[in-house]
Order: structure tokens, then C-alpha cells, then sequence
């Protein structure tokens, strides 16, 4: 038996988050949040708005940009959403230049 390299090839976007519609799940997330504070608050048009507005960002902070950006910046802005930011590199308030 000859070693097959094709049966164990790998997929290239195999790690990628399964999308919920046509979204990642960190923006669909935020912008169900946000709907559901509009909601609440009893400011449904503020909710939507917020909603749409995270929604349509994302995806031009997206354009071009590495996988994982989107959830980069908003680390940066303050929420920790990934464990893994949180142990590898400071936290946002504390960001200053290293030497």
C-alpha cells in the first residue's frame, strides 16, 4: 500500500466559525444585543438602528482584512470576548508601548 497524500488532506477554512445567516457569531451576537436593549428600554428604533449598524460595520471592517479582526477591535474598544486575547496580550485600558 502506497502512501495516499490526498486522503489526508486538510480544508483551508476548516477553523472558521459557522456563520448564523450570512454573519460570524460574534456580530450576530452584538447585534441581537443590541435589538434586545432597544427592546427593553422601550426604544425599539435605537435598538434596530444599533442592530443594523453593528451588522453593516462589521462588514466593512472585514473588507480585506484578516480573519479575526473584527473580533480584535472590539477587544481593543474594551469588551474581552475571546479567553485567548485575554491571557496573550494586556488588557486595552492598560495598552502602552513596551520596550
Amino acid at each position: 500500500m502506497a502512501f495516499d497524500p490526498q486522503a489526508h488532506l486538510i480544508g483551508k477554512g476548516i477553523d472558521r466559525p459557522t456563520p448564523i445567516l450570512f454573519w460570524e457569531p460574534v456580530e450576530f451576537v452584538i447585534s441581537i444585543c443590541m435589538l434586545g436593549f432597544g427592546i427593553v428600554m422601550g426604544i425599539l428604533l435605537f435598538g434596530a438602528v444599533g442592530a443594523v449598524a453593528v451588522l453593516v460595520g462589521a462588514q466593512k471592517l472585514k473588507r480585506g482584512a484578516k480573519p479575526g479582526t473584527v473580533q480584535h477591535f472590539l477587544w481593543r474598544l474594551g469588551l474581552q470576548l475571546d479567553s485567548c486575547l485575554k491571557k496573550k496580550f494586556p488588557a486595552p485600558w492598560k495598552n502602552e508601548f513596551i520596550q
